[in-house]
């Protein structure tokens, strides 16, 4: 509670140890998940084993300054590396009652990578994964929530986690599938797992997917002396940062509303996290008028979408704000508080500072009203009841 708000931290972060493939796989895979290298700041780097990882592949590294603050900003969390003892103790200083937890960069995350070249391995991850989510929500199930992650190749597999996390581990939702290339989200097969979402009543997690081209392979760094082809890679890294998360969940919240998911799965809500809310007006109005304004005549978009895009917006999709983005209150004006719920991105390196989250919120230019609908109200209505459980 903070300042007699509620509070739901609807997008934080694992940030997963190093030992969970070897802890939490299963035994018949174990053997065959890349072995982690080293810890790059809180990212595992595996090494390439040649089949999972090429032999020839560069693994990423982030620039030392990515890691520089860590310990200062967050202490015993840091040193403790987020145990879930002292995440609640932070949670407990900075007044936030619930957080909802996602997986991190090429931990977690890795499990639904793998999944693309072995279906078998990365269901088996994935569930490793779930398996040690709940664990550490364990620490206090009413407020450590988690997010499932699933293996996008294997539908049955993916169906069959999807329901396993939800109803045996209480996941509060699943992260969008990644899928193999060239297949789409809003292709027949994969409409079980939209019927499962409203059978079940849980969301799905669009977390800046990177299913779109993006500015660089890898840009590296970090040796020292850096020449300027790196900086000059480097500095693209900041802008494939900049504009991956918003284009990217922009173009996944079109393709669920222009191909007719959201049409089609009337009760099914997404919650698009980590890319601000400053760009969705302007989103909102771009996407009527491709398809009932004068930039319709580039599509047939209308033909199976009897509402405007706008419209399955407001009644389908919430999607999460930093608490100092400059646009903050334009988009909070012209939703009328709806349809934004709060996230610190804790604990990442360039998320805000936790003392700073929710007094940057409340220095604002919005109502009251409006600031109990973000902290509460509408992530309550994104999650459903198993946030309240």
């Amino acid at each position: 509670m903070w300042k007699g708000f509620k509070v739901i931290d609807a997008d934080a972060h694992m940030h997963e140890p190093q030992y969970l493939w070897e802890r939490y796989v299963e035994p018949a895979y174990r053997d065959q998940v890349p072995k982690v290298a080293f810890m790059d700041g809180a990212f595992m780097v595996y090494e390439p084993d040649g089949r999972i990882i090429p032999k020839t592949e560069k693994q990423p590294k982030l620039p030392a300054t990515a890691w520089a603050d860590m310990e200062a900003k967050y202490g015993d969390g840091y040193r403790t590396w987020w145990s879930a003892e002292t995440r609640l103790k932070d949670m407990d200083t900075h007044g936030w009652d619930v957080q909802v937890l996602l997986p991190t960069g090429n931990n977690g995350n890795f499990a639904y990578r793998v999944a693309l070249k072995d279906a078998k391995l990365g269901a088996a991850m994935c569930r490793a994964y779930n398996n040690w989510c709940r664990d550490y929500c364990d620490a206090d199930p009413k407020r450590l929530k988690f997010v499932a992650v699933l293996p996008g190749s294997d539908t049955d597999a993916m169906l069959v986690e999807a329901r396993r996390a939800v109803e045996e581990l209480g996941a509060v939702s699943v992260r969008n599938p990644f899928l193999p290339e060239g297949r789409w989200l809003h292709e027949p097969e994969y409409d079980a797992l939209w019927g499962l979402a409203c059978e079940l009543d849980f969301p799905i997690s669009v977390h800046g997917e990177y299913r779109q081209r993006r500015f660089h392979p890898f840009a590296g760094g970090n040796r020292g002396n850096v020449d300027d082809r790196d900086m000059q890679m480097l500095a693209l890294r900041g802008l494939d940062h900049a504009l991956g998360f918003p284009c990217d969940n922009m173009a996944t919240m079109g393709q669920f509303i222009f191909t007719g998911i959201l049409e089609r799965f009337p009760k099914l809500r997404l919650g698009i996290l980590e890319s601000n809310v400053g760009w969705v007006p302007f989103w909102l109005g771009r996407m009527d008028e491709h398809t009932h304004g004068r930039n319709s005549v580039m599509g047939n978009a209308v033909e199976r979408l009897p509402m405007l895009p706008s419209e399955y917006f407001k009644r389908q999709i919430t999607v999460t704000c930093d608490s100092d983005e400059s646009a903050l209150s334009y988009a909070v004006d012209h939703l009328g508080g709806d349809n934004i719920a709060w996230n610190t991105d804790y604990p990442h390196p360039d998320a805000p500072r936790p003392e700073k989250a929710l007094p940057d919120l409340d220095a604002q230019s919005i109502t009251d009203e409006a600031k109990g609908k973000i902290l509460w109200d509408n992530a309550v209505t994104l999650f459903g009841s198993r946030i309240l459980e």
